[in-house]
C-alpha cells in the first residue's frame, strides 16, 4: 500500500465521520498540498522515522506555498498529528507493526504577543457602538466584556441567556468552511473544545443592557442580521472592520476584541484560573502562556505603585 492510499483510505473511510467538517477540511488541504506531493508514492513500509523527520524539516524551512517561506510550526504539528494518527490507523489493521511518528518532537512554536485594543480604543469602539443605529453591534459589546471567539458570538440564541441571573451558555460555534461538493457554508456545531461549552457571567451594567436590547429581537438569535436571520462571519467580520475605520482606531481583526478582554481582566487583577475558565482554554497554562505580556504590564504598573505608600 502506497502512503497515497493509505491517506484517501484512513482520511475517508475513517476520519471523516470522527472529526469536525472544518477539521476534515484542513486535514483534506494539508494532505493534498504537502504530505501526498513529497510522500505519496512511497509505499508505507519504506515510510519510516527518517523521511518523516526531513519532511517536516524542509517544510518548515521552505514549506509555505505562497511564497517558499518557512511553514508555521504550528502548520507542521499539524501534518505530524495527521501522520502519526494515520499511520496508527495502519498499526491497528495491520498494514505496519510499528508507527515510525513515534518519538517525533514536535516543533516548538514561538511565543507570540497578543494584539489589543488599548484602553482609549475600548472607549472610542464604545461610544461609537452607542452613537450607532446598528443593532448589530450591540456584539462587539458583548465581545468586549465576555472574551467570547466571533463564532460563540454568532452561535448564541436567546435560549442560551439567563436574564435573571445574567449567564450566557456557551454550547455552539458557528464557522465558515466548504461542504463535500467545495461551497462555503455555514455550519453550527459545538464548541471547540468541551472547556469551550461553559457559562460566561455578565457584568451587571451588560446583563441589564442586554434586557433591553432583547426587546427589539425578531428573531431566536442574540446577533441577527437585517432579515431576522443569523449573521455569517465574513458579514460580521466587515462590519466590525467598517467600525475600527469610523471610530478611529487601528484596524485589528476581530479576534483582538477576545484578548482585549483578556487585557483589560488582568489589569483588573483577575486570577488565571477564573480568566482561563471564562476564556475556555483546556488549562490555564495556554492563558499564561498567551498573556504573559499582557500580565508582565500589569505587574509593572503594580511594581511602580509601591513607591506612592511612601
Amino acid at each position: 500500500m502506497t502512503t497515497n492510499e493509505l491517506m484517501i483510505t484512513w482520511l475517508d473511510g475513517f476520519e471523516r465521520e470522527r472529526v469536525k467538517p472544518r477539521t476534515y477540511s484542513r486535514y483534506r488541504g494539508l494532505i493534498v498540498r504537502h504530505i501526498l506531493p513529497a510522500l505519496g508514492g512511497m509505499a508505507v513500509d519504506d515510510l519510516g522515522r527518517r523521511q518523516i523527520s526531513e519532511f517536516l524539516a524542509e517544510h518548515r524551512a521552505g514549506g509555505n506555498l505562497r511564497g517558499g517561506n518557512s511553514l508555521s510550526a504550528t502548520s507542521t504539528n499539524l501534518m505530524l498529528t495527521v501522520l502519526n494518527s494515520a499511520l496508527s490507523y495502519a498499526c491497528d489493521m495491520e498494514i505496519i507493526s510499528d508507527n515510525p511518528c513515534d518519538r517525533i518532537r514536535r516543533a516548538p512554536s514561538p511565543p507570540t504577543r497578543v494584539k489589543a485594543f488599548t484602553r482609549e480604543e475600548q472607549i472610542r469602539l464604545e461610544r461609537t457602538i452607542t452613537d450607532s443605529c446598528d443593532r448589530r453591534l450591540f456584539g462587539v459589546r458583548i465581545c468586549l466584556y465576555t472574551g467570547l471567539r466571533i463564532g460563540e458570538l454568532l452561535g448564541l440564541e436567546w435560549q442560551n441567556v439567563d436574564l435573571e441571573k445574567g449567564v450566557l451558555h456557551i454550547e455552539k460555534t458557528v464557522y465558515r468552511e466548504k461542504n463535500a461538493v467545495g461551497e462555503w457554508q455555514l455550519f453550527v456545531d459545538r464548541p471547540k473544545t468541551a472547556a469551550s461549552d461553559r457559562m460566561v457571567p455578565l457584568p451587571d451594567y451588560l446583563a441589564e443592557e442586554l434586557r433591553d436590547y432583547k426587546a427589539g429581537a425578531q428573531s431566536e438569535f442574540v446577533i441577527e442580521n437585517k432579515k431576522a436571520g443569523r449573521m455569517s462571519i465574513r458579514s460580521y467580520q466587515y462590519l466590525f472592520e467598517r467600525l475600527t475605520e469610523k471610530a478611529e482606531v487601528r484596524k485589528l481583526n476581530f479576534h483582538a476584541l477576545r484578548h482585549t478582554f483578556a487585557t483589560r481582566a488582568l489589569e483588573c487583577g483577575m486570577d488565571i484560573k477564573t480568566l482561563s475558565e471564562l476564556m475556555g482554554h483546556k488549562n490555564a497554562t495556554i492563558t499564561l502562556n498567551r498573556y504573559a505580556h499582557s500580565m508582565l504590564d500589569t505587574k509593572i504598573t503594580a511594581m511602580n505603585k509601591l513607591e506612592k505608600l511612601f
